[in-house]
């Protein structure tokens, strides 16, 4: 049988050792009545071990593994970044986080009284879940709020809708 490395998609001799290792036949301990499963002898003095290395230890540990087990530099979310390069980190200046809006508020600032009709009903379109008179008062009563937490799309297509209609429309 020919074994295949999932990282490469091809043959790889130090795969074939480590997947000779990994897919023994020997079968996963089972739990006991409180759905614990009991850790080896050999496994808990092994954790002792790691936790007694000290920092410079873990790292010669960690490259040691990642040698032997084929495995390239990964990108950590620990911090694991030597001194020099968390120094250079601090000296610069943070960058600004540009959060990008999702919903906004479709507001209604003012209307072109000549166009008024016809924003009425362009509302009334645009919210259905509106009469006719409902719609009249939310023009009237300008500036106010046309439709809350809307998606961008959503509300940049009720901007252009109602803005051709004769109305002042903000998104915020």
């Amino acid at each position: 049988m020919m074994q295949v490395c999932l990282r490469r998609g091809a043959q790889c001799a130090q795969r074939i050792a480590i997947n000779a290792r990994c897919l023994s036949a020997v079968p996963a301990p089972a739990p006991d009545s409180n759905g614990v499963v009991a850790v080896p002898p050999h496994v808990t003095e092994i954790a002792d071990k790691i936790c007694g290395l000290s920092l410079h230890e873990t790292g010669q540990l960690t490259e040691l593994l990642k040698e032997r087990l084929g495995i390239g530099n990964i990108a950590m979310a620990a911090p694991a970044a030597s001194t020099a390069a968390s120094a250079a980190a601090a000296d610069a200046p943070p960058e600004p986080v540009v959060e990008e809006k999702t919903s906004f508020d479709v507001k209604l600032m003012g209307i072109n009284p000549s166009m008024k009709i016809k924003l009425i009903k362009a509302v009334k379109e645009a919210l259905p879940e509106l009469n006719l008179v409902a719609a009249k008062k939310l023009v009237e009563g300008a500036p106010c709020t046309v439709k809350e937490k809307v998606p961008k799309a959503d509300a940049e297509a009720l901007k252009a809708k109602l803005s051709e209609f004769g109305g002042d429309i903000t998104l915020e």
